[in-house]
């Protein structure tokens, strides 16, 4: 605003030329020119209150940083339209808890996973003419474009924890023991960030596409663990726009586990996969409705025999179930006006064998 007030002041007391050569000294400020931008994405801070019975000195509840997002982004050019970085500050906070399950469920990081950069990526549009149907090209270290709530920013939802199929740890479920009943990895396979190449396409305006290939060892992180899975994973989603305010998705992960030195490990070498079917509705004809659900499944190869070797094992694998609903509204109007109340369900079956 006080770029363009100056602007308009000079140019009702100065000469044409002089505005003119003003306005190119401004142009080639990146902050203006969209190159460069730097801002936070979120800050949360959550209280975790567990009522279940544990070990004494194992408490889970606490008061910690849960997201501490720092992002920066920018356009080269219409070839590169956005480059993209973001660091968690908050991801430190959560490391060293004896729990698997918990730095899954709370940070979505293990103690082998503690870097700071989250996302790093670039776009590249190969050739203009291509676009729409070759809309970009993504590379990088980003949120895998499969579901919504997996691929949406921390600073856009609208719950502190994602819906996301992972693998469980510690003990036997149910007292139940044996491959097919013991869930004892402390970290799985994530479908939530990874490195990959993504490409995207809109051939008209009521579908989207995207198609890409990736390491399948969640996001980079220090160790002998180090993006060592040889069999690069394939996913895909298709959405569709029937309305303004409604779309579908169908979307997929297939791949290929193994557990020599890979972050994923647990499972034993073989397929894995994950389906993710979801929907969003923002009925036009009720201001500040918002409706959405997703329901994702997925197999798992059978734990290894031996944590320390590629192996093959025998029985069954996992089958696992996820879904959830919610809705929300934002209050139009009185005393409660921008005020927003949410309701959610959500359900998670981590072995369908026991």
């Amino acid at each position: 605003e006080w770029l363009k007030a100056k602007a308009d002041e000079e140019k009702a007391l100065a000469p044409v030329e002089k505005v003119s050569e003003w306005q190119k000294k401004v142009s080639k400020l990146p902050i203006l020119s969209d190159r460069f931008n730097i801002g936070v994405n979120v800050l949360q801070v959550q209280y975790l209150n567990n009522e279940a019975d544990g070990t004494p000195g194992t408490s889970d509840n606490r008061l910690f940083i849960r997201r501490a997002e720092l992002i920066a982004w920018g356009k080269v050019n219409d070839y590169f339209p956005r480059w993209h970085m973001l660091a968690d500050f908050g991801a430190l906070s959560n490391i060293g808890r004896s729990s698997g399950l918990n730095s899954i469920a709370v940070s979505g990081i293990a103690a082998d996973n503690n870097q700071i950069l989250r996302e790093a990526y670039v776009d590249v549009v190969p050739a203009l003419s291509l676009q729409p149907y070759l809309d970009k090209i993504r590379i990088g270290q980003y949120r895998i474009p499969v579901g919504i709530e997996g691929s949406t920013s921390s600073g856009l939802i609208d719950f502190v924890n994602r819906n996301l199929i992972t693998q469980a740890s510690g003990a036997a479920i149910g007292g139940v023991t044996g491959a097919a009943g013991t869930l004892t990895s402390t970290i799985d396979f994530i479908p939530e960030r990874d490195i990959y190449i993504d490409f995207k396409s809109k051939p008209f305006e009521q579908l989207e596409l995207d198609l890409g290939i990736m390491n399948g060892n969640g996001i980079n992180g220090p160790g002998t663990s180090l993006d060592n899975n040889s069999q690069k994973d394939f996913m895909g989603r298709a959405r569709i726009k029937p309305r303004k305010d409604l779309f579908f998705s169908m979307g997929t992960i297939q791949g290929e586990s193994t557990n020599l030195n890979s972050r994923n490990g647990g499972r034993g070498k073989g397929n894995y996969d994950r389906y993710i079917a979801d929907f969003q509705w923002k009925p036009e004809m009720i201001p500040g409705l918002w409706l959405q659900g997703e329901w994702a499944w997925g197999h798992d190869a059978p734990p290894a025999v031996s944590a320390a070797a590629d192996s093959v094992t025998t029985g069954r694998g996992e089958f696992r179930r996820a879904w959830y609903v919610y809705g929300k509204y934002l209050i139009q109007s009185g005393f409660l006006k921008d005020w927003e109340l949410l309701a959610r369900h959500e359900q998670f079956d981590p072995s369908s064998n026991v």
